[in-house]
């Protein structure tokens, strides 16, 4: 195997240059693969928590294989110290479409930010957010409304409250 894959695009590009390559709208690849617009918009613009079922229907709707490999690359370095509010609300201003996101609300509206980060953030936001909030925001958002179930086990397991996980006695 070629070391090439370390340097192809991530498969949110690629699905944007496939659907774009057949003249699709947004709408008509989500009716094709069984999903919805603002997922599909979410996949393009770097989200990468993909459903592997989600992932097989996409690349049906585009005639496309889907190959997935695991490539030797470096760990994810934990975000160092605390990132200042500035630069948090810089790079997670994208995922507030519905009202911008200003400073203050990182006080004032901590849990909402939060959930906002944990059910729609990429890698880096995540981090980010956790290196200036703390896990104990987290924990704190995980029952809000907008947080999924599988999203809350997730973080549950992330976060090492593993009991939630439920094994039996």
């Amino acid at each position: 195997m070629s070391d090439n894959t370390l340097d192809a695009p991530l498969i949110g590009h690629q699905i944007r240059l496939l659907r774009q390559r057949g003249r699709w709208t947004l709408a008509e690849l989500a009716r094709r693969a069984g999903t919805s617009a603002p997922a599909l918009h979410r996949y393009e613009n770097g989200w990468d928590r993909f459903e592997l079922e989600t992932l097989k229907r996409i690349a049906m709707a585009l005639d496309a294989r889907l190959d997935i490999r695991l490539v030797p690359g470096a760990a994810p370095s934990p975000a160092a110290g605390r990132v200042s509010a500035k630069a948090l609300v810089r790079q997670i201003a994208p995922l507030f479409w519905d009202r911008p996101l200003r400073q203050a609300d990182l006080t004032r509206h901590a849990g909402w930010v939060v959930e906002r980060v944990i059910t729609s953030g990429r890698r880096e936001d995540v981090d980010a957010a956790r290196a200036y909030f703390g896990d104990e925001a987290f924990r704190q958002a995980l029952p809000r409304r907008g947080v999924d179930s599988r999203t809350r086990q997730y973080w549950r397991v992330i976060l090492g409250e593993e009991k939630h996980a439920s094994k039996g006695p």
